[in-house]
């Protein structure tokens, strides 16, 4: 990674994007190439590193408090802020644009909010090499960190069904002629007499009858068999003779997967969702091939999936939501069983794709398992609740807000966001009160945003509290941030008299003071909150006036997007 990975202000501005923006997004991309090169190179308590990483902060905070996100769009080795060619390197090896793209990602953005441990991990990531036997994609392990203000834009993925060859028609005997093929073959006949007269074969048709016996040789019976199958349910049409034929299919489908044949049950599973499409059938054959599989998905089941997906690389992620989306929604039950198994995290994720999907209109059978003793399959029926979003769900999740598991009680907090029922914001009050500030910042900040005005009381009553001077100084910030938003201008008055106390004896509490209170006041952005500002840039010393007067250059540049329209 070289300081050219930079492409040049001059070089990449175009007219729709002003020079001072354009500015700040290719300082923020030095930043970022600077801090992850910083990685590489050294500990994590390495003091340069701190400084790189405390600069990356500071200039992406500021430039999304100015321009309001961050966007890179990704191509295959260049990433580009808002059409504008910002970062080009052609080696697979050290492009952070070439990692992203290889991997689905299309586009990457930072919103406003973004946390220093975000950019962290986002750098840690995207930046650091890893070993080529590594099972997860960089689209998992963004997933995995829960990286609340970085989002990311996946290319579209199109999913090719190829079915299962179908033959022509088959006779009346279609199920005789199968049962033939397991049949013991006859023992050999006696000798025959040898003709006095015979032709002799030419070379070219002895090495025709050479090549065709081992073609014959190589042919596999389980294809056979299939296609023959395949044949006589593309043809059938009587009711009871198809259902007789589905039955067989679903039997070999489970068997296959026993015996880890995955790729063969897969191929089965997309020939019988192509036939349940299929219009030249009667409704009654198609519906009935879209119960195929129903009880199939057996304790047995699972144990082989859970063998074959973890041991073994015999089908990819999206091949195991084919083959899971074949059983349907009868099979949520074991299907949780089964993630409640896999260790692979890939596999993991094509789960509860498949869950959400077919989890639609059943929310209830997820419900069982929400008291289950393992933490993260509790968190995994959260996640796939939170996805359908049915009302059913909301009093279950609910009780889960004070799970002893903290990483549970944050899956919540955010399924509970997600959900439109004005209860799902009263359950998000109570995690005020939990024992991580981490959580109790995030539900403040999510009662703020949802102006939940019931929230105001209690919030208040933290930022009189004993305990406030002991907690962290996110937190003290996110009170009064919360306070601002719902508060309005009656809270401006307080916020004046913190921003303006002087603390004669303790210069860092006054700091933290001004920055709690502008914190306040930024999220007021009233006429009101801008006189205070304005009045304590005069008064306040050269440290703290910095703070103020950003505050006012962030609410001023708002409010001009705001009047453009942007």
């Amino acid at each position: 990674m070289t300081e050219t990975d930079i492409v040049s202000k001059e070089d990449v501005e175009k007219p729709e994007v002003g020079k001072e923006e354009l500015a700040s997004a290719v300082e923020v991309m030095q930043a970022m190439l600077k801090t992850s090169k910083g990685f590489r190179m050294y500990l994590s308590n390495n003091p340069l590193l701190v400084r790189f990483i405390e600069e990356l902060t500071a200039k992406t905070g500021a430039h999304l408090g100015r321009y309001g996100e961050y966007r890179l769009d990704v191509e295959q080795f260049d990433l580009s802020y808002r059409g504008n060619s910002i970062y080009n390197n052609r080696d697979p090896k050290e492009s952070l644009a070439f990692k992203m793209y290889s991997d689905g990602i299309r586009s990457i953005i930072f919103c406003e909010g973004v946390e220093e441990r975000e950019l962290c991990d986002f750098l840690e990531i995207v930046g650091k090499d890893r070993p080529t036997d590594m099972d997860d994609d960089i689209v998992t392990l963004l997933w995995m960190k829960d990286l609340p203000n970085i989002s990311y834009i996946l290319a579209e993925d199109s999913l090719a069904l190829d079915a299962a060859e179908a033959g022509t028609a088959a006779p009346a005997s279609q199920k005789e002629g199968i049962a033939s093929v397991y049949q013991t073959p006859p023992p050999d006949s006696a000798p025959l007499l040898v003709p006095q007269q015979i032709l002799t074969l030419t070379d070219a048709d002895a090495a025709w009858l050479k090549n065709a016996r081992e073609a014959d040789e190589k042919r596999s019976p389980l294809n056979e068999v299939i296609n023959i199958l395949s044949a006589i349910l593309s043809a059938e049409k009587d009711p009871d003779e198809f259902g007789d034929f589905v039955d067989i299919v679903g039997n070999l489908t489970a068997n296959l997967i026993h015996s880890g044949d995955l790729r063969h049950a897969l191929n089965l599973a997309r020939f019988m969702r192509e036939l349940r499409k299929n219009d030249a059938l009667p409704a009654a054959n198609r519906e009935r091939a879209a119960r195929a599989m129903e009880g199939r998905f057996t304790e047995g089941v699972v144990k082989a999936l859970k063998d074959s997906v973890d041991s073994t690389d015999a089908i990819t992620p999206e091949e195991l939501k084919e083959l899971l989306l074949y059983f349907g929604a009868a099979a949520i039950v074991p299907m949780c069983e089964l993630l409640g198994l896999v260790e692979k995290m890939k596999m993991r994720k094509a789960l509860l794709d498949v869950l959400s999907e077919i989890g639609m209109e059943t929310p209830e059978a997820f419900f069982p398992f929400m008291s289950d003793k393992r933490w993260y399959l509790v968190r995994n029926m959260v996640y796939v609740l939170a996805r359908i979003r049915n009302p059913k769900a909301l009093e279950p999740v609910a009780r889960l807000v004070t799970h002893r598991e903290p990483r549970v009680r944050r899956e919540v907090l955010q399924c509970l966001e997600r959900m439109s029922d004005p209860r799902a914001k009263t359950a998000i009050m109570r995690f005020l009160q939990d024992e991580s500030s981490a959580i109790r910042i995030r539900a403040m900040q999510a009662l703020a945003g949802f102006r939940v005005t019931a929230a105001l009381k209690p919030i208040v009553a933290m930022s009189e509290g004993k305990d406030f001077e002991a907690r962290e100084p996110a937190e003290k910030k996110a009170i009064f941030e919360a306070l601002g938003e719902l508060g309005g201008d009656q809270v401006v008055p307080v916020f004046r008299s913190m921003l303006m106390k002087k603390y004669w004896f303790n210069k860092e509490k006054e700091k933290e003071s001004v920055i709690c209170a502008v914190a306040g006041l930024r999220k007021v952005k009233t006429d009101a909150a801008i006189h205070v500002l304005e009045e304590a840039s005069k008064v306040k010393g050269e440290e703290t006036r910095r703070i103020v007067d950003e505050a006012l250059r962030q609410i001023a540049a708002e409010r001009a997007r705001v009047a453009a329209g942007t």
